[in-house]
């Protein structure tokens, strides 16, 4: 099914949020122009201008899962939800990355293999005795992996919304579980975007931002539809969405609440537009407060979504001087446009100890880990500290 995009939402010059980058890299930066598109015919909603999959994904990937204890629980719990759809078929993962689902999987006992084509993320997903494909997911691979068997089941979490050819993707999915099999895969789901205002989601790895009606567009062609889905809390709000094929999986009463969500969807694109403008002029208004007042700041997390963050509101290291992350990969480097450090969270942990080394605020890039934060860092709040959030409004909290 054709889509064409058409202009909504201008972010402006953007790089590419996960290329944390060294001073001597800098004046080679790429940057794009990130416009957010809509198509009135089938419901798509998607960046115009995509940056090429090798520049995103490669052997110096800079996401690792399995560092948030959050997430290894999230997999864990929704591959023991999963497991009666596993059957005695292979379980097939769409961007296993460093492979957190995968050894949920074989804890459970459960053949499973993993499609991931960043190598450094594939390598260590490998020496944890996974099997892994380090390729792009197409027809071709899609035959060789059912060479070694019948899919039961193909799961993927944030990953379809990273597929410039969705046409094909999808294509290569149907083939994979054909009649019997289903598809499961958790993206960050639109409507959560517009209630939020959270347009750190929008950055060049998201090239899709999905909603049930766009998704059954792309699938009617195959046969498949969504049948059933569920919301999931992690990375801001996702929407699971449970594939099959029409004539095996009718769909269920839980699917109609989430699609009458979706109507009037040009309306709450422009309202979206409205309060992300407003977004960035309350988070700058409280960065430069605070600079005037002489508090000491950092940013919490160095995540791709604050990419999209500190370039759209022009945030560099006069405001915020310095963020930290646990993340080694990430540490030692500089964020993507306004080059602000990324050091170990050993600094902000200084605190702790030594109340003359507190930091008075800290900015949540990973605002969607929030929970996990709070147990991990409770010592910052009971010791006077301030987290400052740009979501669901600018505020400190």
């Amino acid at each position: 099914m054709k889509i064409s995009l058409e202009p909504i939402i201008d972010f402006g010059k953007m790089p590419v949020a996960n290329a944390f980058l060294l001073p001597g890299e800098f004046k080679d930066e790429y940057f794009y122009d990130m416009v957010l598109g809509f198509d009135t015919e089938t419901k798509a909603i998607g960046l115009i201008n995509k940056v090429s999959a090798e520049k995103m994904f490669h052997e110096n990937y800079a996401f690792f899962s399995s560092t948030s204890k959050g997430m290894q629980k999230h997999f864990r719990e929704t591959a023991e939800k999963l497991l009666p759809y596993a059957g005695s078929g292979l379980v097939v993962e769409m961007g296993s990355n460093d492979g957190i689902m995968l050894e949920a999987w074989k804890d459970l006992g459960v053949a499973a293999l993993g499609v991931e084509p960043s190598k450094n993320v594939a390598d260590v997903s490998r020496a944890k005795g996974h099997q892994v494909l380090n390729k792009f997911m197409s027809s071709q691979v899609a035959d060789e992996i059912l060479a070694m068997g019948e899919v039961s089941l193909v799961y993927g979490a944030n990953v379809s919304c990273h597929v410039e050819n969705l046409e094909a993707y999808f294509s290569s999915v149907a083939k994979l579980i054909g009649k019997k099999g289903i598809f499961v895969f958790e993206d960050p789901y639109f409507m959560d975007i517009v209630e939020k205002t959270s347009y750190d989601q929008v950055y060049d790895e998201h090239i899709w931002y999905f909603t049930i009606s766009f998704v059954n567009n792309m699938l009617a062609p195959l046969g498949l539809h969504v049948f059933d889905c569920e919301h999931v809390g992690v990375h801001g709000g996702e929407l699971r969405m449970y594939v099959g094929h029409v004539d095996t999986h009718p769909v269920k009463s839980s699917v109609a609440p989430w699609l009458a969500k979706e109507v009037n969807l040009e309306e709450k694109i422009e309202t979206l537009h409205t309060n992300i403008k407003k977004s960035k002029i309350g988070l700058l208004d409280i960065l430069n407060n605070l600079k005037k007042e002489g508090k000491t700041i950092c940013g919490f997390g160095a995540t791709s979504k604050a990419t999209t963050i500190f370039n759209y509101c022009g945030i560099g290291p006069d405001l915020i001087p310095f963020v930290t992350d646990n993340t080694p990969q990430k540490q030692g480097k500089y964020y993507p446009g306004v080059h602000i450090p990324v050091v170990s969270q050993d600094l902000f942990e200084l605190g702790k100890s030594d109340k003359s080394k507190m930091l008075d605020y800290a900015f949540l890039g990973a605002w969607n880990h929030s929970t996990e934060i709070n147990k991990f860092q409770s010592w910052y709040a009971e010791n006077g500290g301030h987290w400052v959030t740009h979501v669901p409004v600018p505020r400190i909290i």
